[in-house]
């Protein structure tokens, strides 16, 4: 666990690097020389919330966790329906994701990296668990399918998908019979085509993603993969250097959080993708271990299970960077500036700390 620790902290300190590389970089061009600005001071602040709910979430026995998965199981539900609810949700560039102020607010969705897998660990540890009973299968399907459409209905696709996506992938390494969850995946698929087709803004996303140059010079719809491309692209093998990316200045949407990969790509290069992917392959691996190594089902479904959703989290926001997805507003784990989803990430990290120092789940 401790490797796992210091591979994350890399990853935090070069999330806050890049950030202070786009925010001083953008404030310079504005003609204001500053050394530090509001959003890296925001972003240490966050990364500091993180520790501190590693360290907390640590302090608990891990079966503790396990009493109250039910619980927030149910509150993770409704805050979902909460946060569409006019008069309680806030609606950001069009999607109701938020509760709260700018200041401070809650983003109910990015808590599933802690709660699906609590629930996954909860549900297939019991001792009634077998091949022929699908009571549990249906159960955690039934969770899943509600929080994938809530937060469908934001809308939110990237993360309905990433929920989705790990949601299978935990069914799979439980056990559960192949036809079952190939069905299950089918009936997955029909719903995000029917909902491209409802909506019309990923309709466009999709349509864009085929062909984004096309697109761009048309309606102007591609113009995040675009520019994301053209940064990953001059980045080449060493990259320009810190603080040099030339891409950012463009007025590159999202370019702090969701596609902040791209001008960390331009900036360090091939070389420093590759150490940044062999990072999250080895946080990974190590959880993956960590799991194996486990004699206690709900420590190693646990384990498991968040290894799962960072995984597929890494994947789809570098898959959306470099073109290989359509553009999603999925965040990059431990690097994307924000708050929400780097304090529940180090939170269920927490855990995974707790249950690495258990004696029962060794």
């Amino acid at each position: 666990m401790r490797r796992i620790l210091v591979l994350v902290a890399i990853l935090l300190c070069l999330g806050v690097l890049q950030n202070y590389s786009i925010a001083v970089s953008l404030s310079a061009a504005q003609g204001q020389l500053v050394a530090v600005t509001p959003s890296v001071v925001k972003q240490t602040i966050i990364v500091g919330v993180g520790v501190f709910a590693y360290w907390f979430c640590s302090r608990f026995k891990y079966m503790r966790w396990a009493d109250i998965s039910e619980f927030l199981t149910y509150g993770l539900g409704a805050l979902l329906v909460a946060v569409l609810i006019p008069s309680i949700g806030r609606s950001v560039n069009g999607s109701s994701r938020w509760i709260g102020t700018n200041l401070i607010g809650l983003q109910p969705s990015q808590a599933v990296v802690l709660v699906v897998p609590l629930l996954a660990a909860k549900l297939f540890s019991g001792k009634y668990l077998n091949e022929y009973d699908h009571r549990y299968y249906r159960t955690f399907l039934l969770f899943v399918l509600g929080f994938t459409a809530l937060v469908a209905l934001e809308p939110d696709f990237g993360t309905a998908f990433v929920i989705a996506g790990s949601s299978i992938a935990i069914l799979l390494a439980v056990g559960a019979p192949l036809g079952y969850w190939i069905s299950r995946t089918a009936a997955l698929g029909a719903l995000a085509l029917i909902a491209v087709n409802v909506k019309a803004s990923w309709k466009v996303r999709m349509t864009s993603f085929i062909n984004p140059l096309a697109a761009d010079k048309a309606k102007g719809v591609a113009y995040q993969l675009v520019n994301s491309m053209f940064a990953v692209a001059r980045g080449g093998v060493l990259g320009r250097g810190f603080m040099r990316s030339v891409q950012k200045f463009v007025h590159f949407p999202a370019q702090e959080n969701d596609f902040v990969f791209a001008i960390f790509s331009e900036e360090f290069g091939l070389i420093g993708v590759t150490i940044v992917l062999g990072i999250y392959l080895w946080i990974v691996f190590d959880l993956f271990r960590l799991a194996s190594r486990s004699s206690e089902p709900f420590a190693r479904v646990y384990v498991m299970g968040l290894g799962v959703f960072l995984a597929v989290q890494a994947f789809v926001n570098i898959g959306v960077v470099v073109g290989l997805l359509p553009t999603t507003g999925v965040p990059l784990p431990f690097f994307s500036q924000g708050g929400n989803h780097i304090v529940f990430e180090m939170a269920a990290l927490g855990i995974a700390a707790a249950i690495s120092r258990s004696p029962e789940a060794a």
